[in-house]
């Protein structure tokens, strides 16, 4: 009888091993929906598996395939390969997650519409085409602590009220410009718009933002842009007037 234990050890102990490989995806994401966190279409297994339809905290994420990793669960850590097809966007990237609440994006390569954010974080009705390319991207509770990569803004056309073409815009984070407090990234115009634009963007951890450009208007800017500029005061030299901005989300 004493040798017959290691063989029902082993074999129960094989029986749970492969029932966490083989469970399936659609029995762990349907008991996420108390999370914010709701999917349809599920196939596959919590390790290598496919949602058809994914939605977090109301947003539209679009379809979503991952491919988990094993070894960093040794270590109360979340590790994938994620992959996210929308009819209008992409994004890939290698994910990690602690039970802190710390996000680790790397190599992340995304485009995506601004509608695919909630409503709140970009009010005014704004529409544009969100193209990322970061080597990493970590987020504490979701806000951004460590950035470095690039921004690409492109076609931006608002607001709802009085909408107008408003052009491509750049934000640069490099990490070496960054401190221990406060993220910076610098902002640039494409020139196919109707302003100059060069400024910094400031991101710190009590999730507040500030913004501080230069901003002139080009030769064929709409006579109502070229106004609204006026409010701001007198130009430089340059033609360029001083602009900021800032607020919390």
């Amino acid at each position: 009888m004493k040798r017959l234990w290691p063989l029902v050890a082993l074999g129960v102990g094989a029986f749970i091993v492969f029932a966490v490989v083989t469970l399936p995806a659609s029995v762990v994401l349907s008991r996420l929906g108390s999370t914010g966190i709701n999917a349809g279409g599920v196939s596959g297994t919590i390790w290598n598996g496919r949602a058809q339809v994914l939605q977090i905290q109301g947003a539209r994420i679009g379809g979503v395939e991952w491919d988990l990793h094993v070894l960093p669960l040794f270590a109360a850590r979340l590790s994938a390969d994620v992959k996210v097809t929308r009819i209008d966007g992409f994004a890939t990237t290698q994910l990690s997650a602690s039970p802190g609440g710390t996000v680790r994006l790397k190599d992340l390569t995304a485009s995506l519409p601004l509608s695919t954010f909630p409503p709140n974080m970009i009010p005014g009705g704004w529409n544009a085409t969100l193209n990322g390319k970061f080597t990493q991207l970590t987020l504490e509770n979701g806000w951004p602590t460590q950035v470095g990569g690039t921004l690409d803004i492109v076609d931006l056309t608002g607001p709802a009220r009085n909408p107008f073409k408003a052009g491509s815009y750049r934000v640069v984070f490099d990490p070496a410009a960054a401190s221990a407090e406060v993220l910076q990234g610098a902002i640039s115009d494409a020139g196919d718009g109707p302003l100059q634009v060069s400024g910094t963007l400031e991101l710190r951890p009590d999730r507040t933002y500030k913004l501080d450009a230069l901003v002139a208007a080009r030769p064929d800017a709409p006579r109502n842009l070229v106004q609204a500029l006026e409010i701001l005061g007198p130009p430089d030299p340059q033609g360029r007037r001083q602009f900021g901005t800032e607020g919390s989300f």
